[in-house]
Parts: C-alpha cells; sequence; structure tokens
C-alpha cells in the first residue's frame, strides 16, 4: 500500500522484506491507474440502470444497528428530518439528554414531526395540532382533549450512543428486540488517540458490494497502484460478527514498512478498522442504506499520539493524516467501480481471489421479509 507519508517518520519503525503475497507477478504502474485518473477527474460516468437490475438480492433492507449521526452534533431540544432506509425519519433529543429515532409522520393527520415539530421536556410536540409524544411512541397530550389516544402509535427504533455516534437498531419486524450489541471501543473513549476530519460518501451500491471489497485486496494493486497487497491471514464469520486480520507493507520514503490491517465487523452497519505500522490508526466504518439506489459510506478516524507534548502531536497528525488521505483517496477511486458494477451470483474466481463466497454466505443471514417499503422488490 502506498501513502504520502513524511520523512519524518517516527525512527523506531523498522524497515523489512516485502510481504510476499499470490499476487507479486501483477505489474506495478508507472503513474496512476485508470481508476486513479477517472476519481481524480471526477468525470466518471454513472450506470442509469436501478439497483434491482443491477443486485438481484437486494429485495429487503438488512437488519442491523445504524449509525444516523455524530453525536456530538446533536444538541438538546433539537429536531432534525433524516431519510435513510427509504423512510423518512425525526431525530430528536430530549431535555435529559437522550437521543430518539422515530418514524417522522405524525399517526392524528399526517405532518411531519420533523418538519417544525420542537421538544417540550421529553416530549416531541407535532407542528399540526401540537400533539405530544414521549420516546416510545405514545401520545401523552392532546392541548385542545381532557383524553390521549392511547390507540395511537409511533414506530421508534431502540437508540444507543456508542463510540461518537448515534445509533438506531432496524428489523423489518417492529417486535424484534436487537439481537446483538455493539461495543464501546478504546480508541474513542481515550485522550491517547486524536482525532481527525471525518469523510463521508453517496455511493450507488448496496453495503454487501462496499463490505465484500474489504477481504479482496488483490484490487488494491489493480485499482489503487499498491507496489504490494496484503496478506489475508483469516477472516472468520462469528454469528452477527465478522474479524479480518492481515500483514500489509506500508511504502515510505524509508522504504517498505511492515504493518497490520485488522478489521471488525458488527453486522452490516458498522465496522472498526485497525491500522499499524506507521503510526496507529483507527477508522470507525459506516454503511447505511439511504433508499434502494443510494448507500451512506462515513469514516470516523482515529491517530494514536507518538508521545507526549505539542511537538509529539504536530508529528502523529503529519503521519496520520497522510495516511488518512491516501485511505480517502482509496475510496473515491472504488467508488467508479461501486457506482458501475452489477452483482454476479456466480462468479468466476482464481484461488487468490479471497473468501467471497464465504462472506456472501454470511451477509445472506442479514436480509428478512416483512419491511413494507421493500413491497414489490421481489423480481418476477
Amino acid at each position: 500500500m502506498t501513502a504520502d507519508i513524511p520523512a519524518d517518520i517516527p525512527a523506531d519503525i523498522p524497515a523489512n522484506k516485502r510481504v510476499e503475497s499470490a499476487s507479486s507477478k501483477i505489474r506495478t504502474f508507472e503513474g496512476e491507474t485508470p481508476l486513479q485518473v477517472m476519481a481524480r477527474q471526477g468525470d466518471a460516468e454513472q450506470t442509469s440502470m436501478t439497483s434491482l437490475e443491477r443486485f438481484g438480492y437486494y429485495t429487503a433492507f438488512p437488519f442491523a444497528w445504524y449509525p444516523i449521526v455524530l453525536g456530538e452534533t446533536l444538541h438538546v431540544g433539537e429536531v432534525r428530518s433524516v431519510r435513510l432506509l427509504a423512510r423518512d425519519l425525526v431525530l430528536w433529543r430530549d431535555a435529559q439528554g437522550e437521543a430518539h429515532v422515530m418514524d417522522a409522520y405524525c399517526p392524528h393527520l399526517g405532518a411531519n414531526l420533523a418538519i417544525g415539530g420542537r421538544v417540550e421536556g421529553c416530549h416531541l410536540v407535532c407542528p399540526y395540532h401540537w400533539w405530544s409524544w414521549d420516546g416510545d411512541g405514545r401520545n401523552v397530550d392532546i392541548p385542545y382533549s381532557d383524553r390521549v389516544n392511547s390507540k395511537a402509535r409511533i414506530r421508534t427504533y431502540p437508540t444507543i450512543e456508542r463510540n461518537g455516534f448515534v445509533m438506531f437498531w432496524f428489523h423489518p419486524d417492529p417486535s424484534q428486540e436487537p439481537l446483538w450489541d455493539v461495543p464501546d471501543c478504546s480508541e474513542y473513549l481515550s485522550d491517547e488517540w486524536i482525532p481527525v476530519e471525518p469523510a463521508e460518501w453517496v455511493v450507488r451500491c448496496p453495503w454487501q458490494e462496499l463490505a465484500e471489497n474489504g477481504p479482496d485486496y488483490i484490487h488494491l494493486r489493480t485499482v489503487h497502484g499498491a507496489a504490494t497487497v496484503p496478506v489475508l491471514e483469516s477472516l472468520e464469520f462469528d454469528g452477527w460478527f465478522n474479524r479480518l486480520r492481515s500483514r500489509v507493507d506500508f511504502d515510505t520514503p524509508r522504504g517498505p514498512t511492515p504493518g497490520r490491517i485488522d478489521s471488525d465487523g458488527y453486522g452490516p452497519g458498522f465496522s472498526v478498522a485497525r491500522f499499524s505500522g506507521i503510526i496507529d490508526t483507527v477508522f470507525f466504518n459506516v454503511t447505511v442504506p439511504i433508499d434502494w439506489e443510494t448507500t451512506w459510506s462515513m469514516k470516523v478516524y482515529r491517530i494514536r499520539r507518538l508521545g507526549p507534548g505539542e511537538e509529539a502531536e504536530l508529528k502523529s497528525r503529519r503521519v496520520g493524516e497522510a495516511l488518512v488521505r491516501d485511505l480517502c483517496k482509496q475510496m473515491s477511486e472504488d467508488n467508479v467501480i461501486f457506482d458501475n458494477k452489477i452483482h454476479n451470483p456466480n462468479p468466476a474466481l482464481a484461488d487468490a481471489d479471497g473468501p467471497i463466497l464465504q462472506f456472501r454466505k454470511w451477509a445472506a443471514k442479514f436480509y428478512a421479509p416483512g419491511d413494507p417499503v421493500a413491497q414489490g422488490r421481489n423480481p418476477p
């Protein structure tokens, strides 16, 4: 892998022989690859095919814990309109600091609660007739009536705050409680890690296509021009989780530097990737369907401090931000593929292609029928 690493990388990082890999006979480009040129110019066309034409399996949104917003940006008393999973949602934070995610439309006469709605205490007030709703979606007050409407309910989504994100649980069955938890990651909680500006994209393909790209290390050379390709040590599927472990050489001014890429996935919506070797870097990876045609991808980065003091922090930022810039550049290059590819259910594979079929078997377990917005998605 390549990165525009400053020449003053920490002296205690050893140089080493390049990682051996099955892709060693693939030639290295002099200059940019064609995909790099297209991504840099930003003029790649996007297919006019629909997602259902391109991805025949995509007849349901996968159930998952989905990040919806960075928690620090949602203030007490704030109400937001959010479009995810082909549905309109209302996101709000009550007076006690609790975040809530609900369907946006009032069961009374259909007003969008996010457009003009307001927070009063721990209740969300509809802008139309001022009906009040609690965080469980129950009507708690009608200002011109002595009684509430006990039958009226708004669908609410279990909501947590983890690793800087407000996250909500989606399943097509509203009665299905969350099937797993998302852990608190030490890199987010500790001052030892420096935040870097997050990056986000809107991509024209489902989560599964982006995630399948993870263990496909050959494309790091053919798309991104990497001098070497990581060696996949293992990819384990454990219930709702997956764990990827690999070795890699990073190209630096001092020559190839050995390192690691280790990733942990917690269902379709959230994963954590850890890079080590040049400087310890972690990114929290968000993948959420906006609608059937587009997916929101966001990465939030943290860099480990190289030591105490201002000088060490500045060096940490220079080295870490160079690595992050390269990771963002690679994502933009990948998007040229994502925006135009199709899903091949019977791929012609080579020995070094990685465990693509095993990944697809694991991914299939997250699709369940019953979502009303998916009606008509099953092709004839």
